[in-house]
């Protein structure tokens, strides 16, 4: 090996050359360090040292062979010796089979997390620590993430969650739009967490909220969704004794769709809007019939069309005063879809579903979104 360090050269060249010898001594070293350490256990083992004659011997050296092992440091070439029965016990160097240190699974999974896809995390790999890893090799460390997601979905529900909101996402699976249901539990100190989560073909969620009600989802006491018909029929399907709200947000958009290039398209929408900040109920439903003799003149079809479903945008007076602004709307929902995208979108569309929920696991256990379920990544 060359270790003699030009002095000649351009400052960049320097800089390189400087840090290319560096990382050639410590990676030397590492392996000078791992390779006296397993000739130590060895030693150990065999309660004798090379060539050295004693009744205490329970066996014999029966040379070395080649392993290659992915570390911070780079791939390291290790010669590791063995006895001639047996094996030599060498966790506490790096477990058996193990091809790669522990601290290069968690960058892996990390850089994963943070929004590169597969192939990209295996050129990061290559990049930072100089031997090949193929895309399958980072594949293989996702089967992490799919365990704990089955622990996930296997907890038990403990908290007492007040409101619910369900709200969906699209990702792409094979060439194909997929629905992401995600059902958001607000907590009483102000904080969300997201109790569960299905993909599918669409906003079809039954199935999500027998699993939320199997795992002890009890004592809600309002969902809150657009104006899905799908979730709505779910939810008389699995909660028929919880009030349901329409967000009001979804509301007041459909309203302005529906104006379309009206003239009091603005005006209109924004009156609407106060309907739903009223002091109460029967002041927000007093409010709406001023409303609608105020436009019945002008705007008779959509002034109709309102009147028959902003009842479905008041059911958040039922709830305590305090909760009234978190209760109306799917925000809490939204806000987290809004994480999910920025992450999920440099990773592009996903081979099955099975890659897409450990890719929406992933990114809510990193950003804490789960209830009582801790991570190491």
């Amino acid at each position: 090996m060359n270790n003699e360090l030009s002095i000649t050269g351009t400052h960049r060249e320097l800089q390189e050359a400087f840090w290319a010898l560096l990382n050639r001594q410590v990676k030397g070293l590492t392996v000078d360090v791992v390779e006296k350490t397993l000739g130590w256990l060895l030693q150990g083992q065999l309660s004798a040292g090379r060539h050295e004659r004693t009744p205490q011997r329970l066996g014999y050296r029966n040379g070395s062979y080649r392993r290659r092992l992915m570390t911070p440091h780079g791939e390291l070439l290790l010669q590791v010796p063995r006895p001639r029965q047996g094996g030599l016990d060498c966790s506490v160097v790096f477990d058996r089979y193990r091809r790669r240190h522990e601290d290069v699974n968690r960058i892996l999974l990390r850089s994963y997390l943070m929004g590169l896809s597969t192939r990209d995390a295996a050129c990061l790999a290559e990049q930072m620590w100089g031997g090949p890893m193929s895309h399958q090799v980072i594949s293989d460390l996702r089967r992490w993430l799919r365990q704990r997601l089955n622990e996930y979905r296997q907890q038990p529900i403990r908290a007492v969650y007040r409101v619910v909101v369900l709200d969906g996402m699209y990702v792409t699976i094979g060439g194909a739009k997929h629905v992401v249901v995600l059902a958001v539990g607000l907590r009483e100190d102000g904080g969300r967490e997201v109790l569960g989560f299905s993909v599918g073909r669409g906003e079809y969620c039954e199935q999500l909220l027998w699993d939320l009600r199997r795992r002890g989802l009890e004592g809600v006491e309002m969902f809150v969704t657009d104006d899905s018909a799908a979730l709505k029929s779910a939810l008389e399907m699995v909660y028929p004794e919880v009030p349901w709200q329409c967000c009001i947000w979804h509301r007041l958009r459909n309203l302005r769709q529906l104006l379309a290039q009206s003239p009091y398209r603005q005006k209109m929408v924004r009156e609407a809007g106060h309907i739903f900040r009223c002091v109460s109920g029967a002041v927000g439903r007093e409010a709406a019939r001023k409303w609608a003799l105020r436009w019945q003149g002008y705007e008779p079809e959509v002034v109709r069309w309102f009147l028959g479903v902003f009842q479905d945008s008041m059911s958040f007076y039922e709830l305590p005063k305090a909760w009234w602004r978190r209760g109306r709307t799917t925000n809490a929902a939204e806000g987290v879809i809004g994480l999910l995208r920025k992450r999920l979108r440099p990773m592009g569309a996903f081979a099955n579903v099975a890659a897409a929920e450990r890719a929406v696991f992933g990114q809510l256990a990193r950003r804490h979104l789960l209830p009582e379920f801790t991570h190491n990544t």
